[in-house]
């Protein structure tokens, strides 16, 4: 959030924040990261959501690419990607938050940092997914259907988005501003 707010720190507290980027970045060797600081990631059963790890973390990383222009910061973003890709389709539900369109508004994502269409080959697999019949099956039922986060809004934003992934952005969280 401060990187989108650069002419309103101090010199000092610019630091900080590009300090503060850079020790995450240092922190995961597979661009997970823990839910708590200093919590240990069991890599079998460890969390790839937006709200637990490398899918809402790409965002800070794109963000300090487009500002910085650091190769770093957009090899750390497309790291995560590559992690969504491996072990992010999600089975909890189809929403932004712990859900399928989460993950896939990473590819997205990268798809406008990068250009490359392989990412919006895996944005189509990960929206096939949520209607599927073992989709259907396997995720929870949604007590909030109309929350952004955690209902089928987001995941109609994401689908909108689909559609023009030139223009896409995650809800509220404008990277490309």
């Amino acid at each position: 959030m401060l990187l989108s707010y650069q002419d309103m720190l101090s010199g000092a507290d610019k630091d900080l924040v590009w300090q503060s980027v850079d020790f995450l970045m240092n922190q995961e060797q597979n661009c997970n990261w823990p839910a708590e600081l200093g919590a240990m990631i069991e890599r079998e059963n460890e969390l790839v959501h937006w709200c637990h790890g490398a899918p809402g973390v790409a965002y800070l990383f794109a963000k300090a690419y487009l500002i910085n222009k650091k190769p770093q910061y957009l090899d750390t973003c497309i790291r995560s990607g590559e992690l969504v890709w491996q072990k992010g389709l999600l089975k909890k539900g189809p929403g932004i938050c712990h859900g399928v369109a989460g993950s896939a508004y990473v590819f997205l994502l990268l798809y406008r940092l990068t250009g490359n269409s392989k990412y919006i080959y895996r944005a189509q697999r990960f929206a096939e997914f949520i209607f599927t019949e073992e989709f259907k099956v396997g995720s929870r039922s949604l007590t909030s259907i109309y929350s952004l986060f955690e209902g089928l809004s987001g995941t109609v934003c994401f689908l909108v988005d689909l559609l023009q992934p030139d223009q896409s952005e995650f809800p509220l969280f404008s990277v490309f501003v």
